[in-house]
């Protein structure tokens, strides 16, 4: 039971951190990236500048959640059953850590977002 939990919170966790970057994308850059990897194609988007934004993630952080994807991957390809708390152990204990890069990254890109705001109005 606890493997289960831990496959739907690391799944979970992976999909609502794409759901933001998709928004930024779309949004920002106005397209999601066309091809079959497009969600591995996303991290690197979001990790380089446009000509609107700046990188919204840095590539330390795109390492971190492309072993996120690789899992998110694995676990809608395979049985629950199949899973191993030696396996998913690591990435359970990354969760954490990434968590709190990604809010942090989140907000220097909000910073961004706000210095544009008064830039505009004045």
């Amino acid at each position: 039971m606890e493997t289960a939990a831990a496959c739907a919170m690391l799944h979970s966790f992976y999909t609502e951190i794409e759901k933001v970057l998709k928004v930024i994308a779309v949004d920002f850059d106005k397209k999601l990236p066309p091809s079959d990897s497009w969600h591995r194609d996303l991290l690197a988007q979001m990790a380089s500048s446009t000509e609107t934004r700046p990188p919204v993630i840095t590539g330390d952080l795109v390492a971190r959640l492309g072993e996120l994807l690789a899992f998110r991957h694995l676990f809608r390809g395979a049985s629950i059953a199949l899973m191993r708390w030696n396996k998913l152990s690591p990435l359970v204990a990354k969760v954490d850590g990434v968590h709190r890069e990604f809010v942090s990254e989140i907000d220097r890109f909000r910073l961004f977002l706000q210095a544009e705001s008064s830039g505009r109005t004045e």
